[in-house]
């Protein structure tokens, strides 16, 4: 089976306090799924794309759940490791106190490249990493430089810079060189300003504009900025913007995964660039408005 896109990365049981109550407070969790790639491979298998979609879960319930989530969705899970001996990670969602993640000793912190070995990354269309894969341990780091040096199509990475992760303190060292080896960057304004915008400022000190032009020297020949009220493309040379307009919002996590998908399955269908813009927002907003990173995602654009 040929493939649109392969990705690598790690996905987690999500626990989410109904809709306006704490975490302290429920005495009921929703649960669901949660992780930057699968998140964006489910919003590429609604709009009829091929994924799949490559890590390592426990062998447990939690993980358990997960693959039959994704495998409802159309993501292949052929190539999922289970473990026996780590846990499948955790994320806990409070509106009052923000994301915990559980992670440092789950199954997918040791991913390594061998896991890379059987699966026909070279055959696939395009392949795809977030920053997040080489900041949760140093093997999982590895896995996603191969995974990038064995694609021959369109390497697309999320630098999706995170805090309190095992490379956290050193994210910049540890994302650029996946930055150096893709061909389309998709990038949220802030983390772009932090990994590639002029030193010594702390706050945002150039435009989204300039900070495409600065990223595009690092290596990859289109770059995407989301940014809070704009999105923004650089190819060619040529700059495209368009305005980013929310309403009942209910949850914004998820919304640059899906924006990522909306914007990738345009381009991997010969899409323009302006049009790939208005797919990415589209998906974005569609998502903030349900308690889930991928529940309200579209089956169309």
């Amino acid at each position: 089976m040929d493939y649109d896109l392969l990705s690598l990365g790690e996905t987690m049981i999500a626990l989410t306090p109904p809709q306006g109550v704490s975490a302290r407070a429920t005495s009921t969790f929703v649960v669901d799924h949660a992780g930057a790639e699968s998140n964006t491979c489910v919003g590429l298998a609604r709009l009829g794309l091929r994924v799949a979609w490559v890590s390592r879960l426990g062998a447990d319930a939690a993980g358990d759940r997960i693959l039959d989530a994704l495998a409802a969705e159309g993501v292949d899970t052929r190539w999922v490791e289970r473990d026996a001996g780590r846990n499948t990670g955790v994320m806990i969602k409070d509106p009052a106190a923000g994301v915990r993640y559980y992670r440092g000793e789950s199954a997918a912190s040791v991913i390594e490249p061998e896991i890379l070995d059987t699966v026909p990354i070279a055959e696939s269309r395009a392949v795809y990493v977030t920053g997040i894969t080489a900041l949760i341990g140093p093997r999982p780091a590895a896995a996603a430089l191969a995974l990038l040096r064995k694609a021959r199509g369109l390497r697309i990475v999320d630098p999706n810079l995170r805090k309190g992760l095992w490379g956290s303190d050193r994210r910049g060292d540890l994302v650029r060189p996946l930055i150096a080896q893709c061909d389309l960057l998709l990038a949220g304004a802030a983390e772009l300003e932090e990994l590639v915008g002029t030193e010594g400022q702390g706050h945002r000190s150039e435009s989204d504009e300039a900070l495409a032009r600065r990223a595009v020297a690092l290596g990859p020949n289109e770059v995407v900025v989301r940014g809070e009220r704009t999105a923004g493309a650089l190819a060619d040379g040529a700059w495209h913007a368009i305005d980013i307009q929310r309403s009942d919002v209910v949850d914004p996590i998820g919304a640059g995964d899906a924006f990522n998908a909306g914007y990738i399955a345009v381009r991997l269908r010969g899409g323009s660039i302006d049009d790939a813009l208005r797919a990415g927002v589209f998906c974005g907003t569609a998502v903030t408005t349900a308690m889930s990173d991928t529940a309200a995602f579209p089956r169309s654009l």
